[in-house]
């Protein structure tokens, strides 16, 4: 059997040095050249969480060579965690059309967004992608109308998320070198914040507030982009002089969403004092009386 070589050389990562003049006059120290050998061969190497899926790809290899030591691990949220501020989405162009059809890549980053400060996007292309400048798919300058549409699937994300970062790297070692810029200043990562961030757990919160929204008869369960149903507002308004913005707060908290629940429940007394404090009694004995039902 012929046995095979491995290239198992590593550079040295970059780091951020800073010089004793920019600390306000200290001074410098003079260091044994074999005690700064010493301290660099015992000083860890700057550390870059990678999903366990990643090592499908020529990334992590590229990043080892350079220097950095790989945490594997089972990551739901993003594919490389640089620091607990930075985490990273890394996304082939075939593999980000098909994450942009199925709308997988607009929840993965709505996820990222809620967990880190800096979310970013790396797309990565290939050498397999150099020749292919036309007809060579939707981000190549294909115009066909599957291709219009993932770049406008692509537009839809960039503008849905304001924050997230989007950075284009030509191959796996230029992808390297930008985790090397952002590794800079950075501190490292989490090991154990990074893999307790679980995408079911922002899952089961919104399904909860979903439930509370549906039950709960609070202002709150609306947000911004509730409106009142006008038909109703109309009702009020013009069978008794309801004001307005007293109809709006009694449909923000009260169970009535169409003129059926209007006519079925009614409104009692005990609601109107309740969500309408400024009423007088007589405004309150009058719509609590109204016969909503007649002609």
């Amino acid at each position: 059997m012929i046995s095979r070589e491995f290239n198992v050389d590593r550079e040295e990562a970059p780091r951020l040095k800073t010089s004793t003049r920019d600390g306000g006059g200290l001074v410098r120290r003079e260091v044994d050249p074999r005690d700064q050998i010493e301290s660099d061969a015992d000083s860890e190497r700057p550390k870059i969480i990678v999903d366990m899926r990643e090592f499908n790809s020529e990334l992590p290899t590229v990043l080892y060579t350079k220097g950095y030591d790989v945490v594997a691990t089972t990551i739901e949220i993003g594919d490389y965690i640089l620091s607990p501020n930075i985490a990273i989405e890394r996304k082939a162009l075939d593999d980000l059309a098909q994450s942009l059809q199925s709308g997988r890549v607009f929840k993965q980053i709505e996820q990222m967004l809620e967990h880190y400060d800096c979310t970013v996007l790396l797309i990565e292309s290939n050498r397999k992608f150099e020749t292919k400048i036309v007809n060579g798919g939707p981000f190549q300058g294909e115009l066909s109308r599957h291709c219009r549409e993932i770049r406008s699937l692509f537009c839809s994300l960039i503008r849905t998320n304001p924050k997230m970062r989007c950075v284009w790297t030509t191959s796996p070692t230029n992808s390297a070198e930008f985790f090397s810029e952002l590794k800079l200043s950075a501190p490292e990562p989490d090991v154990d914040r990074a893999i307790s961030l679980k995408a079911d757990q922002m899952e089961a919160s919104s399904q909860e507030t979903d439930d509370i929204e549906t039950t709960a008869g609070t202002k709150s369960k609306k947000g911004k982009k509730w409106k009142p149903n006008p038909t109703v507002v109309r009702t009020l308004t013009q069978s008794f002089g309801m004001k307005v913005s007293e109809a709006h707060n009694l449909l923000a908290n009260a169970p009535i969403k169409t003129l059926a629940d209007l006519f079925s429940s009614g409104i009692t007394s005990s609601l109107l004092s309740e969500y309408i404090p400024t009423a007088s009694a007589d405004f309150i004995k009058e719509v609590s009386t109204f016969n909503f039902g007649r002609k």
